[in-house]
């Protein structure tokens, strides 16, 4: 579903990707990134604010898919925040597991918007 000519894939991809990178630079997984945590912060609220626009201006089915797409997300990022917490015993294990999907998720963050083709 689109609004106009726009699709959300690309600032749900974003989002994740947020996501992502604000989990890697807490203390528990990758010390000292603050930095890191502060500037994906005000992306995750500007892609909130994107998605909120285009929730607000789209139909009834593009909302749902905005919404399963979100509540995915975020339960992916709680399997990810759980199993890495859990099974990897040292901040550098930590640092490589989600610095990887960190990476994996760019990727794809920035294909994104070639789904409009």
């Amino acid at each position: 579903m689109a609004v106009e000519e726009f699709k959300p894939d690309p600032y749900i991809a974003t989002a994740m990707n947020c996501m992502l990178w604000i989990f890697y630079g807490l203390p528990m997984v990758h010390p000292d990134s603050i930095l890191v945590v502060t500037i994906n912060s005000i992306g995750l609220a500007m892609e909130l604010i994107y998605l909120s626009i285009f929730f607000l201006y789209a139909p009834n089915k593009g909302r749902a898919k905005v919404i399963g797409w979100l509540a995915l997300e975020i339960l992916f990022l709680g399997v990810v925040a759980a199993c890495t917490l859990t099974l990897s015993k040292t901040h550098a294990q930590r640092s490589d597991l989600v610095g990887i999907l960190c990476v994996i998720f760019g990727v794809l963050m920035y294909a994104s918007p070639l789904t409009v083709m």
